[in-house]
C-alpha cells in the first residue's frame, strides 16, 4: 500500500544523498546508504513528500530513537518537514 492506505504504485529505490520532495503520486522511495536502507518517503495522490521514516541517520544534538516517522505540511503551497519524531505508523505507510 501506498500512503493513507492507497494501493502503491511503485517503490523507487535512490543511492543519493536525499530524497526528493515530489514524486509519483501515490508511491514510496526508499534511500539507501553502503547497501542499507536509511530512509523511506511516501508520496500523497498528487505527488508531495507525506511521510518520511529515518531507519538512521547522525545528529550529534539530538536524541533520537529509530525508526521514526515525521510527517510532511504542505499548507503554504512549499513543502516542510515536521521536526517532530513520531512513532512509526506501520498500518498506513509500509
Amino acid at each position: 500500500m501506498g500512503s493513507g492506505g492507497v494501493t502503491n504504485r511503485g517503490v523507487e529505490i535512490v543511492y543519493e544523498r536525499s530524497l526528493r520532495m515530489k514524486g509519483k503520486p501515490n508511491s514510496r522511495s526508499d534511500r539507501y546508504k553502503n547497501g542499507k536502507r536509511v530512509q523511506s518517503r511516501w508520496y500523497d495522490k498528487d505527488g508531495n513528500a507525506e511521510r518520511n521514516r529515518d531507519y538512521e541517520h547522525q545528529d550529534s544534538n539530538h536524541t533520537h530513537f529509530f525508526p521514526h516517522d515525521h510527517d510532511w505540511n504542505w499548507d503554504d503551497g512549499i513543502g516542510h518537514r515536521g521536526k517532530d519524531q513520531l512513532n512509526p505508523d506501520y498500518e498506513n505507510y509500509f
